[in-house]
């Protein structure tokens, strides 16, 4: 008798799989939703720190007895926008030098005396620089800040027209104040200078992004601060202990730190390029041969945009080309400056 197939059941054979309530699957749940919570627990910390520590807390500054400032007879003149830190020395028409950046006017120092003979040399710390203290509440490091800050600081030692010698930024602020003010400026000297609307490097562009600019300037150290100095000088040994003693313990202070971010999300250098036509003073650019932060071919770039400039490089100087190289930027720079006829100090104000 032939046998029949079973017609199979729907469904036989194939059973639906049941949750899997074991005691492993609900550890293994319960790790990871801990393991969510610690993240996100973890990463609102961090976040809340690095906002502290952007736009709350304050780093100490460096107690430093420097050489230098008993070595020199500081000077101090109020404005409305600072008490401003400077130095005054020699006889003659007037120069007042600008340092770069994060600098000062210790930056000057193997310079100043090669100017004096024909010249009063004015050495000036601008807003966040040196031991200039601000006071101009919302300053925004600008170029018209900086270039009013600069202006109220001649206002009050009575210079209504001098020389400018600017490095790095403060060549920056030097162009743009000799742009804006001509008739106050007799030559301009301009090393290893920013004012051309070319992309920073790399060195700075993370001072442009919120939390992260500050995060850099307030946490930054003496040794990361050398380092930064060290990128400036292209020979060995140039750099010494008190070099960066120097530079650091001013660059530590609280204000000095937050124009680093400040001025490199505010200097608009498309402005600079573009007036730079309008520049009618007699302009010298020196540039260090082996600068690491600006190409030396900006020095021709720049001369050939101001009328009647002329352009030096430096073979084996770096970014700091005045400082590391004196005795090839000294005379270079006394003797465009050279003895001024009909050009004196104004009536002193200090």
């Amino acid at each position: 008798m032939p046998i029949k197939p079973v017609e199979p059941v729907e469904g036989a054979g194939l059973e639906e799989p049941t949750p899997d309530t074991g005691p492993a699957p609900k550890r293994r749940r319960r790790w990871l939703r801990w393991t969510l919570a610690v993240t996100a627990a973890f990463l609102t910390l961090l976040s809340g720190t690095a906002l502290y520590i952007a736009y709350i807390w304050q780093p100490s500054a460096t107690h430093y007895d420097s050489p230098y400032m008993a070595q020199i007879e500081s000077r101090y003149v109020d404005t409305p926008v600072a008490t401003f830190h400077y130095t005054k020395t020699g006889q003659g028409s007037p120069v007042v030098l600008i340092a770069g950046g994060g600098m000062w006017v210790y930056s000057y120092r193997n310079n100043i005396r090669a100017l004096t003979k024909d010249h009063t040399v004015y050495a000036v710390d601008l807003p966040g620089q040196g031991y200039t203290t601000l006071k101009q509440r919302g300053f925004d490091y600008s170029l018209d800040a900086m270039s009013g800050a600069l202006s109220s600081f001649l206002d009050a030692v009575g210079l209504q027209r001098s020389a400018l010698v600017g490095h790095s930024w403060g060549g920056a602020w030097s162009l743009y104040f000799t742009e804006r003010h001509p008739e106050r400026v007799s030559r301009l000297i301009l090393i290893d200078s920013t004012g051309l609307d070319i992309p920073s490097t790399w060195d700075w562009r993370p001072l442009e992004f919120p939390v992260v600019g500050e995060l850099i300037g307030k946490l930054m150290t003496k040794d990361s601060a050398a380092g930064v100095l060290g990128k400036a000088f292209a020979k060995p040994g140039s750099i010494t202990p008190q070099t960066v003693d120097e530079d650091w313990a001013p660059m530590s202070r609280p204000e000095n730190r937050r124009a680093l971010w400040m001025s490199q999300r505010n200097l608009d250098y498309s402005v600079t390029q573009n007036l730079m036509g309008q520049v009618h003073a007699p302009t010298l650019i020196l540039w260090g041969g082996s600068d690491r932060f600006d190409k030396p071919s900006e020095a021709a770039d720049m001369a050939q945009r101001i009328p009647g400039a002329t352009a030096d490089v430096l073979p084996g100087c770096g970014h700091n080309a005045h400082e590391e190289c004196p005795d090839q930027a000294n005379p270079l720079m006394a003797g465009f400056c050279g003895p001024v006829e009909g050009e004196t100090t104004a009536r002193r104000r200090e």
